[in-house]
């Protein structure tokens, strides 16, 4: 596949995944339990790349057996890796479901999105620098926050405060998943 098709398309998949995910989610939390739900979504999850990586490792390995590299410097590492990243991933999904009983998905799928501008701000204790249109989005994010969830008095909903939680634990662990993949393969991690 030709690499600018592949970088377009697989965005706008992952985008449609998701949004499908919230409406979902959202009808589930009528019918069942959030950490029911999360436990089958991950085993389905699991046991799809486990395969698919199994696959592809073997067809690499048939193919060019050199190209096939180790999965992390240390199975300490990954493991260590996979814990981290699974903990984080494993909290902000059980949030994210917990607080979809008790609010819209589309209000859900926006707070949850906020963790697009929270991972640059936690960036700051790293020592990393933001440009001005970060900044930017980071105060019209908060303005659309408060506009969208807050209604008679200064408070979140708890629903509302359940999503914007979870959406703090994605932003730990894309910046968990950053560390790791400087030695982990980011799949396999």
């Amino acid at each position: 596949m030709n690499p600018k098709i592949r970088q377009n398309l697989f965005p706008v998949l992952a985008a449609f995944i998701w949004g499908t995910a919230f409406v979902a989610q959202s009808v589930s939390s009528d019918y069942i339990p959030p950490f029911t739900f999360n436990l089958l979504r991950s085993l389905v999850a699991a046991v799809v790349l486990g395969g698919g990586l199994a696959v592809y490792r073997r067809l690499l390995q048939a193919k060019r057996p050199q190209a096939v590299k180790p999965l992390a410097h240390s199975r300490r590492d990954l493991l260590l890796g996979g814990l981290c990243c699974g903990t984080a991933l494993g909290i902000a999904a059980n949030l994210q479901q917990a607080g979809m009983a008790e609010t819209s998905a589309g209000k859900a799928g926006f707070i949850t999105a906020l963790y697009v501008v929270l991972v640059p701000l936690f960036g700051l204790f790293f020592k990393r620098k933001i440009n001005l249109p970060v900044w930017i989005a980071v105060a019209l994010s908060v303005a659309a926050l408060y506009l969208l969830c807050i209604e008679g008095s200064f408070s979140l909903a708890a629903g509302d405060l359940l999503i914007l939680v979870c959406a703090v634990c994605f932003a730990i662990h894309i910046l968990v998943i950053d560390h790791f993949t400087a030695f982990c393969d980011g799949v396999k991690l």
